[in-house]
């Protein structure tokens, strides 16, 4: 088994750009084995929502039910709380 390599650049933000193994939401483990070096290790895909499409006015549609903008709003703030 060949071991795939790729090479990430840290923004000003330092965030990076990872390969397409690693999606958002994913759950990586960090490990430093000797300095100058960091390997990250998938250790759970992340879960997305299954949503099931519909058809409105002639446009393809999400949750046949509306979303309660402050809802999404607190996910988002106890994501960003939890990093």
């Amino acid at each position: 088994m060949k071991a795939e390599i790729s090479v990430t650049k840290l923004d000003n933000r330092l965030r990076g750009i990872f390969p397409s193994s690693f999606t958002p939401g994913d759950v990586l483990e960090r490990e430093i084995p000797e300095p100058g070096t960091v390997l990250f290790r998938l250790l759970k895909p992340a879960e997305a929502p299954l949503v099931k499409a519909r058809k409105w006015k002639g446009k393809v549609m999400g949750a046949k039910r509306r979303i309660d903008s402050a809802k999404i709003a607190a996910a988002i703030r106890a994501d960003r709380d939890a990093r």
